[in-house]
C-alpha cells in the first residue's frame, strides 16, 4: 500500500496519512518485506513520520486479536507466516518468546503449513 502523495519537489515529498482502517494494512506489509520479527521500538522508528503511538498500538492489538500477528513477548511482534523453525528455534535459545500462548500458537501454525505443503 502506497501513500498518496500531494506535494512533491527535488527537496520535500509531502503524503496524506492513512486512514484508521489502512493502517493494519501497512503494518502486515512492512512484516511481509521484512521477513523477521520486528521490536516495538523498530515499528515505532518505522512509522514515526505517517502513524501516531496510539494509532500504531491500536492497530498492532488489532492485528494480534485477529491472530495475523504474534507477540512473542511485551515488545516483539511477528508474522507467524513468515517465520520459520529455524527462527523460532533461535528466538527460544535467546529466551525472546516469553508467551506461552505465542509458543503455542507458533508450534500449531507451522504444522499446518507443513501439513498443507505436503498434502
Amino acid at each position: 500500500m502506497k501513500l498518496k502523495s500531494i506535494y512533491e519537489d527535488e527537496d520535500v515529498v509531502v503524503e496524506v496519512g492513512p486512514h484508521d482502517d489502512e493502517i493494519p494494512q501497512l503494518i502486515m506489509d512492512l512484516f511481509k518485506r521484512t521477513k523477521r520479527p520486528m521490536t516495538w521500538q523498530q515499528l515505532r522508528e518505522h512509522f514515526s513520520a505517517v502513524i501516531g503511538e496510539d494509532r500504531l498500538r491500536r492497530a498492532l492489538r488489532q492485528l494480534v486479536k485477529e491472530e495475523k500477528l504474534v507477540q512473542l513477548n511485551r515488545t516483539t511482534y511477528a508474522d507467524p507466516d513468515t517465520l520459520t523453525p529455524e527462527m523460532i528455534e533461535e528466538l527460544e535459545a535467546k529466551r525472546r518468546i516469553y508467551s506461552s500462548r505465542a509458543r503455542s500458537y507458533l508450534y500449531e501454525s507451522m504444522k499446518r503449513s507443513l501439513n498443507s505443503e505436503t498434502n
